[in-house]
């Protein structure tokens, strides 16, 4: 859905189906959180453009 929408999508680095060859092959536990909070910030992004409304900025997204 992202692509159709064209927004930009945490699966051009990883996939899901990376996660576990990431996780206990490569042991990389950081690149996975990464993946994850990419995936939650397009997933925010597909929402508001359904709704026809303004993508956030690199300015307003914040990772803790």
């Amino acid at each position: 859905m992202a692509h159709v929408l064209d927004i930009s999508s945490a699966k051009e680095e990883i996939d899901g189906s990376m996660v576990r060859q990431v996780y206990y092959e490569d042991q990389d536990l950081d690149r996975i959180i990464k993946y994850c909070k990419q995936d939650v910030i397009t997933v925010a992004q597909v929402i508001l453009r359904l709704r026809n409304e303004g993508l956030l900025t690199e300015e307003q997204i914040v990772y803790i």
